[in-house]
């Protein structure tokens, strides 16, 4: 207890000296608790931004097959395209309606991986609607007579919708994403799915344009087939607006039509039907645990197709590597900035402690000749390091949590990524082909293609955790055993008679 209050007594009686050493070390200990804040917050967000970037994968055809699909087609005459489609079988035309889509039973099997969260299965089609008119098909078709005739060709008229199925309509991206609300009737149920209910989501203008509403029935033709037969009777579930369209027109836009009108919701199971592909599908879009599992994932897709490479799984890998690399940069340089401040504290504790204890080399030899044992001047010596270390840590706490937040925005606009500009060839049939073959992927959020990143860039969000109290401590603990080094070592050392003997 007297070795303390001498130690406590030390630590008052020089003060300018000691003022010089915690000021010091306040810089130090400031910066070397901001890189560590930095290094936390930017651990933690990167792993914020694996619940959200990076864990969703589809499975559809590879470009490179449509590519190859597109070059074969491309050499064909329209004469030896007739006559293919004259000679076909039924099993035959199913195949070549669906050479492009996937097999239902390949999705299904991919899904029950263990890494596998949830999955659902998409099909997109061209219907044909003889009751109702695309507006904005038309308007395109009535540009030319090339066009027309083209579209003709391809079972194209201003009748023809876009149908996109899948097994829920409440999980369809565009309704998880907000861009489509449901303001009348109800949404379709995986139970509508699978027993394959006849049930649709139409878009209010084109709704309001025809005089329909909720319960209402439209009628659908499916592809290949003719006569009655081909007729199916789609009742009218929901109806949905465009929230974008919605707010054009609230603002008095001059648009003439709207596109998303042209759009109908309906069960995969009735896209099947219609599309006349039963067992087919155009992509299949998963969720699993964690971007860390990718790899496990990619080796077992091609174990499941046994390295076909008409199917791919692709996945959204680039667009959390795109957010997460300016934070996992700027986690490194912080653990180099911590590493370094953290060294610049024990040179200057080991420093520091070298004069002082330097300095008192007299006070040492007479404490020691009265009867002071080594360890109750080591414990005077400690009590006065663990005062200066106290200070400077108690000062440098309350630093860091003004400048912590301003260092993270510094590092990690230092890490932003950089545009490489370059000339890009935009001819010839393989450029042509990569636009034609750049599929979205179908991901809650929103269907893109550009990467995730240009919507949601890194954060980096530097919060004073009650956590940096403990790791203070710890440094305080670290700097106080590595300061007390030199006075036990000179203490240990020291001989009171020949101290006072040069005197």
């Amino acid at each position: 207890m007297r070795s303390a209050k001498r130690g406590f007594r030390s630590f008052r009686r020089h003060p300018a000296g000691n003022l010089v050493v915690v000021l010091l070390l306040f810089v130090c200990l400031a910066f070397s608790l901001s890189m560590l804040a930095v290094k936390l917050a930017a651990d933690s967000q990167t792993e914020a931004v694996k619940e959200r970037v990076g864990n969703y994968g589809e499975v559809r055809s590879s470009s490179g097959f449509m590519m190859s699909i597109f070059e074969s087609e491309r050499e064909k005459s329209e004469a030896e395209r007739a006559k293919e489609a004259r000679g076909l079988s039924e099993e035959e035309e199913l195949e070549e309606r669906a050479k492009t889509l996937v097999p239902e039973e390949l999705v299904d099997g991919f899904s029950r991986d263990p890494y596998i969260i949830t999955y659902d299965k998409v099909l997109t089609s061209g219907v044909t609607m003889p009751g109702l008119k695309n507006v904005e098909l038309a308007t395109m078709l009535g540009f030319s007579k090339e066009i027309k005739e083209s579209a003709a060709s391809s079972g194209i008229t201003e009748n023809t919708f876009v149908f996109e199925g899948n097994t829920n309509g409440a999980s369809a991206s565009e309704f998880l994403n907000g861009s489509k609300k449901l303001i009348a009737g109800s949404y379709y149920t995986y139970a509508d799915h699978l027993e394959g209910n006849r049930v649709v989501l139409i878009e209010k203008n084109l709704a309001e344009e025809n005089e329909l509403e909720a319960g209402d029935t439209v009628t659908a033709t499916i592809t290949g087939e003719k006569g009655n037969a081909a007729e199916v009777e789609l009742e009218i579930v929901g109806i949905y607006e465009t929230v974008e369209a919605e707010r054009q027109s609230q603002s008095g836009s001059s648009a003439t039509f709207n596109p998303a009108g042209n759009k109908f919701f309906t069960p995969l199971s009735v896209v099947q039907t219609l599309n006349s592909t039963p067992g087919y599908i155009e992509r299949g879009s998963y969720y699993f645990d964690n971007v860390d599992h990718t790899d496990e994932l990619q080796q077992a897709f091609l174990d499941d197709t046994g390295g076909d490479d008409q199917y791919e799984f692709v996945t959204d890998i680039t667009d959390y590597e795109i957010i997460s690399d300016p934070l996992q940069k700027v986690g490194k340089t912080s653990v180099i900035g911590l590493v370094g401040a953290l060294g610049a504290c024990a040179l200057i504790i080991l420093l520091a402690m070298a004069i002082i204890v330097g300095g008192r080399t007299r006070e040492l030899g007479v404490l020691k000749a009265i009867g002071a044992t080594d360890r109750q001047v080591i414990a005077q010596y400690a009590v006065e390091v663990i005062c200066i270390c106290l200070v400077a840590i108690i000062l440098a706490t309350g630093a860091t949590a003004l400048i912590s937040q301003k260092i993270g925005d510094w590092l990690l606009s230092g890490n932003e990524p950089t545009q490489v500009e370059g000339e890009e060839d935009t001819s010839g049939p393989a450029a042509m082909m990569s636009r034609l073959t750049e599929r979205n992927l179908y991901k809650e959020g929103g269907m893109f293609s550009t990467p995730t990143g240009e919507d949601e860039e890194a954060d980096l969000d530097v919060v004073y955790q009650g956590d940096m109290l403990l790791y203070g401590i710890l440094i305080l603990f670290g700097i106080s055993l590595l300061g007390m080094a030199i006075p036990v070592v000179w203490i240990t050392r020291l001989r009171p008679a020949r101290v006072l003997s040069m005197e």
